[in-house]
């Protein structure tokens, strides 16, 4: 659901009112909007992950956002993630020329609540989708979100694992490769596994395994790769 959203978005081309002089905006937004927003509700919702803390409160991403929901139906804003304006990396669809000022929006793609008790939070870098712009973030309810890494693509999923935090990195090198990252000290990057072509959307660590879902949205050649992450942690 999430690479076919990415892709019609960018497919579409439809057009958005640049909400800066001088700073172009592009086809992302008004086509997530269309195709995942309740209808008649003339906003995006854009739900993406969710997470439950240690007293059993639900943590969603909601497009820039991320919510906590509460019983009956409440929901606080705990944390909401600044728009960039970043030089298109190629000439644009709606001909903005490349090196021109663009806004890109952050979409809110993952979320886990860390060994710390702090959520971290990844994002896909939006329209342009210019490369490793997106990031993973830190926050403590109550205060401001922190960069804890950057130097994504879209990083589709997060979880603990061994040796730290594992990010599933979708669209590096264009959408001719992924890779699974492991986040150190520092936000340093260390790449654990990483594969050609495909759609990865999911990933979770049991022991010392990760695994990653390919392509399930491909009838026929579907499947879970499962990655042994001893040596690396070691490594």
């Amino acid at each position: 659901m999430f690479i076919a959203s990415l892709l019609v978005a960018t497919l579409l081309g439809a057009p958005a009112g640049p909400p800066d002089p001088g700073v172009a905006t592009g086809p992302f937004d008004a086509a997530v909007d269309r195709f995942m927003a309740p209808p008649g509700s003339g906003a995006a919702s854009r739900h993406f992950d969710a997470a439950v803390d240690r007293r059993g409160r639900i943590y969603v991403t909601e497009g820039d956002t991320l919510v906590r929901l509460a019983p009956r139906g409440r929901r606080a804003a705990v944390a909401s993630f600044p728009s960039r304006v970043v030089p298109a990396p190629a000439r644009l669809p709606d001909g903005t020329p490349r090196g021109m000022p663009v806004r890109m929006q952050p979409v809110l793609t993952a979320v886990v609540q860390g060994p710390d008790g702090a959520f971290y939070v990844g994002e896909l870098a939006g329209y342009p989708f210019a490369p490793g712009r997106a990031r993973v973030w830190r926050v403590v309810p109550g205060r401001p979100p922190e960069v804890y890494a950057g130097g994504f693509t879209a990083a589709v999923d997060l979880a603990w694992g061994p040796g730290g935090l594992y990010v599933l990195d979708v669209a590096r090198n264009g959408m001719r490769a992924w890779a699974l990252v492991r986040v150190g000290d520092r936000g340093r990057h260390r790449v654990v596994a990483s594969a050609g072509p495909g759609t990865p959307s999911g990933l979770t660590i049991h022991g010392r395994y990760a695994y990653v879902t390919a392509c399930p949205d491909c009838p026929a050649t579907a499947r879970v790769r499962r990655i042994d992450l001893g040596a690396q942690a070691q490594a």
